[in-house]
């Protein structure tokens, strides 16, 4: 059938209103079924490593966290039926961060029949690669009649964050304070103390800085814990920090070790 010149060109017309349409209708469209791969979609897709993390993500997945490595866990005795707790811990993510700059720990204490008989759940600010000291003082124990005693202290660091990467991460490797100077006193009114003098060595105001104290005789045992914070630290300033024992430490001349925890979630202004 021969259609006419109006015909065709009305034909025409109408295909290129249909081929319009369609563009339109695929531009519109198109979005909904090719979204873009994003870090909150609930899918392993873009360069993720796994669901929402690694990659381009912030997040960090859990297989590129290295575990801690827990040095040693002592315990050392403060007064009848008191103790204080230690763990040497070595973090080696010197790149990442727990989403709120903490881990979550806990300490089991056992007696010599091997029996837990106490444990301490808590949290802690954590320091980016370094090896930190836990401390958890004043813990009681009281082993009833059976004439028991403690035997060891074991730590679980439980993996229930979430971390992150940091920008400028770096940075946290470097010494942000220097012990100036440590005036330990044995026996001061039948108490120990020791007087340290950090020193800021930045040009930064620090704010709520965890500072830990592990001290140990001339033959590295350890005989005290100690921490405390220091509320605020101004650009190239010192300032004395006092560490108190209920009881004089059996040394008067002991080996001290000073920990400034210094985290991108300590308040830096």
């Amino acid at each position: 059938m021969n259609l006419s010149w109006r015909q065709k060109r009305k034909n025409i017309f109408i295909l290129l209103i249909l081929v319009l349409v369609l563009s339109y209708s695929s531009f519109k469209i198109y979005p909904y079924f090719n979204v873009a791969p994003t870090c909150s979609d609930g899918k392993q897709n873009g360069d993720e490593l796994g669901v929402d993390c690694g990659g381009s993500c912030q997040l960090v997945c859990p297989t590129q966290v290295v575990a801690f490595n827990v040095r040693s866990v002592l315990a050392v005795k403060s007064d009848k039926n008191l103790y204080d707790l230690v763990a040497m811990i070595e973090n080696k993510n010197s790149d990442k961060d727990t989403i709120d700059g903490n881990i979550d720990y806990v300490f089991s204490v056992y007696d010599k029949a091997g029996s837990i008989i106490k444990t301490i759940s808590g949290s802690t600010t954590i320091p980016i690669g370094q090896t930190f000291p836990l401390i958890v003082q004043n813990v009681s124990i009281d082993f009833g009649n059976s004439g028991n005693d403690l035997s060891y202290v074991s730590l679980k660091i439980l993996d229930d964050k979430s971390w992150q990467k940091k920008d400028n991460y770096s940075v946290f490797a470097n010494n942000f304070f220097k012990t100036v100077d440590t005036n330990f006193d044995q026996n001061k009114n039948n108490i120990s103390q020791l007087t340290v003098t950090l020193q800021n060595l930045t040009t930064a105001d620090f704010k709520y800085v965890p500072v830990r104290v592990v001290i140990y005789d001339q033959k590295n045992n350890l005989i005290g814990l100690n921490e405390t914070i220091m509320n605020e630290s101004k650009p190239k300033s010192s300032q004395n920090l006092i560490f108190t024992w209920r009881n004089p430490l059996p040394v008067s001349n002991p080996k001290i070790n000073v920990y400034s925890i210094v985290t991108p979630h300590t308040l830096i202004k």
